[in-house]
């Protein structure tokens, strides 16, 4: 590893004081906000408070991440109470038996293998190789219950239809629910790209001799840096944009991108090509060291390159600014004016 980029991974580290949680609840709860703000006085609007109630999409925009704390291993048991505020508003009597219900009629329907997560936890990824430049059902990494599909079947039961196998929709209701989570996953360039790195640290195609599974870094999860892993620093955010402080600039912002002109089934697909062009950004620039196994899994150092956060800071506010907008633009196509 060279002092240039020692120096770089330094940098970085002594400014990441200035960065806090977000995609996981503050980064969803601003897309939520932002769609929120967007659909304000229209039909799609009205049509989402009908069907939330008294919640808004920010408010629920964190549901599928706090039914995660649904343990199939212990009768489907809530099993992390107080531990996340974001998920306290759920934990009631009444939310729980939501969450278990929703887990158990998407635990193992895709089929895991003994090293994948329950069907539910799978529906918010895919893991593209960067030498691609779209997305594709098929490649090494998707399947057909990855977050690409995981959109369309919620926008499927939107629209009075029922969800495409492996997935089990209970409603309308949890179809939004899931949807306005989703959005904001596909959204963030490490649940869509992923690179692939053989026991040397020497980045592989894993679509020209079939996928090893040891060779994937699961979306940066397997990525150390001394800030923890890749990923988890990809879903921290700049301190300002916490509690919803750059809600209405950010508002201001997703009002000025355009609508998507391919037909609604599409979108996904194109948001996830979106973000394999972002997790380049994400990858430029840095280097591996060699693989290093432990009880977990296979892991390799990452070494980052100097303005690091800088680029993370340009990238997460257009991330954040195109799902608000993406997610208000579905909905008002899904039910127009």
């Amino acid at each position: 590893m060279t002092k240039k980029f020692i120096a770089g991974v330094l940098a970085s580290i002594a400014l990441l004081p200035q960065l806090a949680f977000a995609w996981g609840a503050d980064g969803h709860q601003t897309v939520g906000a932002i769609a929120d703000n967007m659909l304000a006085d229209t039909k799609a609007g009205s049509k989402v408070k009908n069907l939330l109630g008294t919640r808004t999409l920010e408010q629920i925009s964190v549901w599928a991440d706090c039914a995660k704390g649904i343990s199939p291993e212990k009768d489907f048991a809530y099993t992390v109470t107080g531990r996340f505020a974001e998920c306290q508003p759920f934990e009631n009597p009444e939310d729980i038996q939501a969450f278990a219900d929703f887990v158990r009629r998407n635990n193992n329907a895709c089929n895991p293998g003994a090293d994948e997560e329950t069907c539910h936890k799978q529906y918010h990824y895919t893991d593209i190789s960067l030498q691609h430049d779209h997305y594709k059902t098929g490649f090494a990494g998707t399947n057909d219950h990855d977050i690409v599909n995981a959109i369309q079947a919620t926008i499927a039961v939107l629209r009075g239809q029922k969800a495409p196998a492996p997935f089990n929709i209970k409603d309308e209701r949890e179809a939004l629910m899931l949807l306005t989570h989703y959005v904001g996953d596909i959204h963030q360039p490490l649940h869509v790209g992923s690179i692939f790195l053989d026991a040397d640290g020497k980045i592989i195609n894993p679509d020209d001799k079939g996928l090893d599974k040891t060779t994937n870094t699961i979306g940066g999860n397997a990525l150390q840096c001394p800030c923890g892993n890749l990923h988890s620093l990809w879903d921290d955010l700049p301190q300002n944009f916490k509690r919803g402080r750059m809600n209405d600039f950010l508002t201001k912002k997703a009002k000025t991108i355009a609508k998507e002109t391919a037909p609604t089934e599409q979108w996904a697909v194109l948001w996830a090509d979106d973000a394999i062009r972002n997790a380049r950004i994400v990858f430029a620039g840095a280097q591996f060291s060699e693989r290093t196994p432990n009880v977990k899994g296979n892991n390799w150092s990452i070494a980052l390159p100097l303005a690091y956060e800088r680029t993370m800071a340009q990238v997460k506010e257009e991330s954040l600014t195109k799902a608000g907008a993406h997610l208000a633009q579905l909905l008002q196509t899904i039910w127009p004016d």
